[in-house]
């Protein structure tokens, strides 16, 4: 893993297990938002934290991987060929429609990069 070759990892901003991480994203695509996780952090923010911890998880995982593929390479398969992406691009437009707006923010470009949806519109023709 990537602690093991690099020593040190991102995951964790959150404070959630990547499991926990995953479920609490997830859980913002149902008809209703549900509440933080932690009383100190916005919602909005607590989305973010769990959303990067999963990037991270994911980005790290493939880094690690023999043959040491480049950061273009791992976003492409992360964006384009992975649930956890498709997740990501789900939970975009689940914000940018949201009365909330530090959530219209996060669904603005702070969750999906803009050049990543650009791509992503691009092969979706």
């Amino acid at each position: 893993m990537p602690i093991k070759r690099f020593g040190r990892s991102t995951v964790g901003i959150s404070g959630l297990a990547i499991e926990e991480a995953v479920r609490y994203a997830a859980s913002h695509l149902g008809e209703t938002l549900p509440p933080g996780y932690d009383a100190e952090i916005s919602v909005a923010e607590a989305l973010k934290r769990a959303c990067d911890d999963l990037k991270a998880f994911y980005y790290e995982a493939a880094a690690a991987q023999p043959g040491n593929p480049v950061g273009d390479e791992i976003q492409k398969w992360f964006w384009r060929q992975t649930a956890a992406g498709r997740l990501l691009l789900d939970l975009q437009e689940v914000c940018r429609k949201s009365v909330d707006q530090s959530m219209q923010m996060l669904g603005g470009s702070l969750l999906v990069p803009r050049a990543v949806v650009h791509t992503i519109k691009l092969y979706s023709k």
